[in-house]
Parts: C-alpha cells; structure tokens; sequence
C-alpha cells in the first residue's frame, strides 16, 4: 500500500477543529505514516477533564475515523484503553466524576486503516467504545510506555513505532480498498448498485465486504463521507472568507431539496449548517 492516498483526498474534521490548549491537542503523524493516522491527540499536562472546553459536554459528531485511547488516573497510577469504532450519530462527551487529574494520548485512525493494521472484523464495533486488547497485540505494554513519558512528542514517537510494527499489507481486502477508492472519489454521492457494480460483485456480497472492514454498510459510509465532504466544504469556505452557497451543495451532493440538506446534516450534527459554523 506504498501508494495509498486516500487521506490527501479527504480529511475528516470534528466539531471544533480549532479547539486547542494544554489539555488538548492534535499533531500530525509523520509523512510515512499519514496514510494511516489521521492524528495523534492528547494532552501536554495533567489536567481535570471537567474544567476543559475540550473535554467534558463537547459535541463530538460522525468524523468516519476510530481511535485507541489511552488515559492514566495520575493520583492512582490506573490506565484506562478504549478502541472508539466508528460512529454514525453525534454525540456529547462525558467524562467520570471521578476523573479529575488525568493524562490522556490517543491515535486517531483513519476509516480504512483497520484492514491494515487488524485481523478482527470490524463488525459490532458502530458506536462502540471497547477494550483495544484483541484489535491490538501488545497494547498494554504500549500504554505502560507512553506514560512512562511526560513528552508528548516523544509520546508520538513512541506510538508510530508501535503503529508501524502492525502494519501489514500482505493479505489486504483489495475489493474494500477498491470500494473505499470510489466512495471517496465521488464525495460518497453514489448508491449501493453503482458500488456493486464498479466492484463487479454483488450487493450482497458488497455489503459483507464493508461491514467486516468497517463495521457499517457501504450505505452508511457513504453517507458518512457525504456528511463530512460538506462539513469540510462548509469549513473552507469559512476560512477563506467565501460566502457558502447552500443552494449549489444541494445539488453538488445529490440532495433532494434545502430540507432534506438540512435535516441530513442535523442528524448526524445536531444543528443546522448555519448554526454549526456559529457555534465555532
């Protein structure tokens, strides 16, 4: 998968991608390893997730990414792991009381790079927050090490190594690839039969390609990156100072009219698009 480009394509946000301080930040993987991570995050310092504006009650919405996070109690030494799968709804982060001075690291992955990185189907895992053990061999040991660390650079280093060392390409589903490589290049603007057909299987078959890479059908996902291509559009456009034309994305991304735009985009953002930016 040397050639694997699919995250200069598409680059999934969250909610507030411009939230950041000592208690939450996101880098960049290394060029090598980009294909895979979308980012590393985490925090610099010790700190009470409840007092942070990116923790505790923050609107976490579908980014069609997974993460393995780990997080150590520091007044008790404990360290709690968690595998996030995907998600298809938004929802509001909460944190336990009795959390209060914490580190958290975590590597946020992108959709495909689970068929690289695992051999478990990805299957039951939607809008499930598991234990990582058995999607990734070692990884106790690895969160020993990562807290052994007060350096978080040093922290992201330690983990691409980790990262890289899973990392096999030898036995991938190409056919998921393939899927993935057309989702992508139509904005997830496409249907079940048209996937069917570019792939030369059945929907049946298609179907049991992407819920065992994924854990969602072709369906969801491409409803997914639909969502996110216009999260990301609407985010451009902002930045730049451009006015957003709502009209021209509901035709861009195959929407039946303004309402369905907007009732499609509440769902899985709990506002409006308009609303969504002011909330930024």
């Amino acid at each position: 998968m040397d050639r694997l480009d699919f995250h200069v394509r598409y680059q999934p946000v969250t909610a507030h991608p411009y939230t950041m301080d000592d208690s939450y930040i996101q880098v960049p993987a290394s060029t090598l390893l980009q294909p895979f991570v979308r980012c590393f995050w985490g925090s610099v310092r010790n700190f009470n997730p409840h007092d942070s504006r990116a923790y505790d009650g923050v609107l976490l919405i579908p980014d069609t990414c997974s993460d393995l996070i780990m997080i150590q109690n520091r007044d008790s030494g404990l360290i709690r792991m968690l595998f996030v799968g995907l998600n298809d709804t938004y929802t509001v982060d909460a944190w336990d009381v009795q959390e209060k001075n914490i580190s958290v690291f975590a590597i946020r992955f992108h959709s495909w790079t689970m068929n690289l990185i695992s051999r478990v189907p990805m299957k039951d895992t939607l809008n499930q927050a598991v234990a990582p053990d058995d999607f990734f061999p070692g990884v106790r040991e690895l969160g020993e090490r990562i807290f052994e660390i007060k350096n978080f650079r040093i922290r992201m280093l330690t983990a691409e190594e980790y990262v890289k060392s899973l990392i096999h390409s030898g036995q991938v589903c190409l056919p998921f690839f393939d899927g993935i490589d057309f989702i992508l290049k139509h904005k997830g603007v496409s249907t079940l039969k048209g996937l069917a057909e570019h792939l030369c299987y059945s929907e049946r078959q298609t179907q049991r390609i992407f819920m065992k890479s994924l854990g969602i059908t072709p369906g969801y996902y491409m409803d997914l990156v639909r969502y996110q291509s216009v999260w990301q559009e609407m985010l451009a456009a902002r930045s730049t100072g451009n006015k957003i034309d709502y009209i021209d994305m509901v035709a861009k991304y195959s929407y039946a009219d303004q309402s369905h735009f907007i009732a499609n985009f509440k769902k899985y953002h709990s506002m409006t698009p308009s609303d969504a930016l002011n909330n930024l």
